[in-house]
């Protein structure tokens, strides 16, 4: 069969690290098509799509959130779409995965819900995963880290590890904020939710004298950790600011500028911050116990997620900065690249390709 893969885009908007991946895999892959093999993306009717050369787009409608909405909507109205598209193989990136008449990639970034890190009941999250994986031709996961605790919770899964990549930085180095703090500023990027911990480095903050102290920049949407973050900042006397969601004109401006990027996290699937902090070649301090080690390698400082007191040494000793410093960071970020992502994709979809349907 010729390969037609319907990608499930209905997420798409705001930028967050899942979209910035699903966007550069489809830009890296479909330079790779061959004759005849096609792309389209499902999206939601408000969602204006970017152009990007090769890559089909038509609007569904299936919502974003709340989740049993998407599940129902996706469940009533994606196996008509993609048998009125001619679909071969279809890409879905979130759970659950419903019951579809072509093999279907799911990919599984991350394992939150199943550790109780979301709304979601344990035992509901875990019967919901092994449901799905059991119905994907193949489950992608973006690191081996992720890959075995999913092999731990579906005996039999052999997740296919498709690491995530960056595009490093080119030209001139971008401007500064318009105003730096006197001691410089700490960068998280991300979601702010309670899994991402960010309450060890405000008490960390907190414990280094006021005159050596920088300020937390925070820049990414409230997911609900926001307030209670703010008012332990108050409490504490840190300086905490709340960007909101950046344009990737602005991310890249802060990333350059940051003194260290910190990722405190009690659970990442991959941690596409990290990868991008190494990418500006900035210092970056990550938890232990996640994906984090692996995208990092030996370039970041690995520190106990929940031990305000090594943070506060790690934050307060003076970040290496140097030229060669930079430059390891960036060579060990220029490992993770999009173009092999993209065909390692592709050729997954090639071999699913006509295949029979499990489940």
């Amino acid at each position: 069969m010729t390969l037609h893969a319907v990608v499930a885009g209905w997420l798409l908007g705001p930028p967050s690290g899942a979209n910035r991946r699903l966007l550069a895999l489809l830009q890296h892959t479909a330079p790779l098509l061959v004759a005849g093999e096609r792309i389209t993306v499902l999206h939601r009717a408000d969602h204006v799509p970017p152009s990007l050369p090769g890559i089909g787009w038509q609007p569904i409608a299936i919502p974003a959130a709340p989740t049993w909405r998407r599940a129902l909507a996706e469940r009533r109205l994606l196996p008509a779409a993609l048998r009125a598209l001619g679909a071969t193989v279809v890409d879905h990136g979130f759970l659950p995965l419903p019951p579809l008449p072509v093999p279907s990639t799911l990919i599984v970034h991350d394992l939150r819900a199943v550790q109780g890190l979301t709304g979601w009941p344990r035992p509901f999250a875990r019967a919901l995963l092994r449901r799905s994986c059991a119905r994907a031709a193949a489950v992608i996961t973006p690191s081996a880290w992720t890959a075995a605790r999913l092999r731990e919770l579906c005996p039999g899964l052999q997740p296919v590890v498709i690491h995530n990549g960056v595009e490093l930085p080119s030209g001139p180095l971008p401007d500064a904020p318009d105003t730096l703090p006197s001691q410089g500023y700490l960068l998280h990027t991300g979601h702010l939710e309670a899994r991402k911990n960010l309450g060890v480095v405000v008490q960390a903050l907190a414990t280094l004298p006021a005159a050596n102290r920088p300020e937390l920049w925070l820049a990414g949407a409230d997911a609900g950790a926001g307030h209670a973050l703010q008012r332990q900042a108050v409490a504490a006397g840190v300086v905490l600011r709340q960007l909101g969601v950046v344009d990737d004109v602005q991310l890249a401006q802060l990333y350059a500028h940051a003194r260290t990027v910190v990722m405190p996290s009690h659970h990442e699937g991959f941690g596409l911050p990290a990868l991008e902090a190494l990418a500006h070649g900035r210092p970056l301090l990550v938890a232990a116990g996640t994906a984090l080690p692996e995208v990092s390698g030996d370039l970041a400082t690995i520190l106990p997620a929940d031990d305000p007191a090594a943070w506060a040494l790690a934050i307060a000793a003076p970040p290496a900065d140097d030229t060669r410093a930079r430059a390891a960071r960036v060579a060990r970020a220029a490992t993770f690249d999009w173009p092999r992502a993209a065909r390692q994709w592709l050729t997954l979809w090639r071999q699913l390709d006509g295949t029979p349907i499990i489940g």
